[in-house]
């Protein structure tokens, strides 16, 4: 219960210190700002800027993708394994 406590609090941490970073820039840059949010195996990448910076996330939402369907699908093949009942 406690670590689950701790990370929630951390995550909430980081959106407030990245919410918080976006009023401290005083010069306007040249940057590019991108994610990766993972709802089940289905990857959703945004992102602003040179859209040659948004290759590296593509590629990272699809390696996750991969691994998701991999845990996905092998705990189903876990599952409908025979038990031996002796």
């Amino acid at each position: 219960m406690r670590l689950t406590l701790a990370g929630i609090i951390l995550i909430f941490a980081g959106f407030l210190l990245l919410f918080a970073s976006t009023f401290t820039s005083v010069q306007p840059s040249n940057t590019t700002v991108g994610g990766v949010i993972l709802i089940g195996p289905v990857p959703i990448i945004f992102g602003k800027g040179y859209s040659g910076d948004l290759i590296p996330l593509m590629i990272i939402g699809i390696i996750f993708t991969i691994i998701a369907l991999v845990f996905f699908f092998g705990s189903i093949l876990l599952l409908r394994r025979p038990r031996d009942g002796t």
